[in-house]
């Protein structure tokens, strides 16, 4: 087997212009790799060093999995779905324009994070989503990050120490997609959100995908993983990171309609700036009984909080969306968004 390029390093630094992108720089760099390479052959390493052959690649992306996720995903995961085939899949994205008011220094979320603290009953009336269509969702996002990039090089062009941070008025962008693949005899459901803007307020969120009475969750079936790409204020550049939560991870909450993982979302620090933002999810369905039924149905839901929050709330799932009842936190604190994909069985 030929290696044509490896990536080194548990976090992978880019050299491109600052805002070109961690999740479009490891896809170049594979398609490049990929011209003179020969589909078995080991065209790349991802971050964790694992050796990825052109179809794996696509099996992987066939799956779901973003150029983020790939580069940072580990051995159990990429073991268990590098040689899978999606013989048919469905699914439904849904994207969101969200705005929320925070205070006016570079430490944006932590100081917003410490104010709520503070007043514990503020459910942040600032705070606004609104629904955007693909087109418009993806024009807006576009012209965040290009102003973005020029402020940054002009920051560094300039000498300043520290790269540009968000206004009081923060505006993020996010989306949701939830897909119903059919993996030979299996049945999978993946859901995967992504902060294609980050938000200033990062906390306890949840991700879960629902199903009815007519399937229930496999088993030891369920992985998770919380992927974010970042840069140092001062020195520039890109890194990557990653949060796995395996099946026997205590984050996951698992019921009769499905599951349920909750994710501490990645914060900036003094050295570390996160400039994408994204997460997953998945699980196998079986069918309860022999009646033989006409649909599947799943819906997704993220559930982002709008402030901090403690990690030791708890929520109960049911079918529908969204459909999650909370413990020991208001549901006003969150901010929730449910898709749902249908297929014939």
């Amino acid at each position: 087997m030929k290696v044509v390029k490896k990536i080194r390093g548990k976090f992978y630094m880019f050299k491109s212009k600052l805002l070109l992108g961690s999740l479009t720089a490891f896809a170049l760099a594979f398609a490049i790799q990929t011209s003179n390479a020969h589909a078995d052959e080991v065209v790349t390493k991802n971050s964790n060093g694992i050796e990825i052959t052109e179809t794996e690649y696509q099996n992987l992306t066939n799956l779901g999995f973003s150029d983020l996720a790939i580069n940072q995903m580990d051995q159990e995961a990429f073991d268990e779905n590098k040689d899978l085939k999606v013989d048919s899949q469905v699914e439904t994205t849904k994207y969101y324009e969200v705005k929320e008011s925070t205070d006016s220094n570079n430490n944006l979320s932590t100081n917003f994070k410490n104010k709520m603290l503070n007043n514990k009953n503020d459910n942040n009336d600032n705070y606004t989503t609104t629904e955007l269509t693909k087109e418009e969702y993806y024009k807006r996002v576009n012209k965040v990050k290009s102003e973005e990039q020029n402020t940054n090089q002009s920051v560094l062009k300039n000498g300043s120490k520290t790269l540009a941070a968000n206004d009081t008025s923060s505006t993020s962008y996010r989306k949701l997609t939830t897909s119903i693949q059919r993996i030979g005899t299996t049945l999978r459901l993946f859901d995967e959100f992504v902060w294609d803007v980050v938000p200033s307020t990062r906390s306890y969120d949840v991700l879960t995908t629902s199903i009815d009475s007519t399937f229930s969750p496999v088993a030891g079936s369920q992985h998770g993983q919380q992927i974010w790409s970042y840069t140092h204020p001062k020195l520039g550049g890109f890194y990557g990171d990653n949060a796995v939560y395996n099946s026997s991870s205590t984050t996951w909450n698992k019921q009769s309609a499905g599951y349920g993982v909750k994710m501490n979302l990645k914060d900036d620090t003094s050295t570390l700036r996160v400039t994408e933002l994204e997460g997953y999810m998945y699980y196998n369905i079986t069918r309860n009984s022999s009646v033989i039924p006409k649909l599947v149905n799943a819906y997704g839901n993220y559930s982002h909080a709008k402030s901090t929050v403690s990690s030791s709330y708890s929520y109960s799932l049911s079918f529908g969306g969204p459909a999650i009842g909370w413990s020991g936190v208001s549901s006003t604190s969150f901010d929730q968004l449910t898709t749902h994909a249908q297929t014939g069985y």
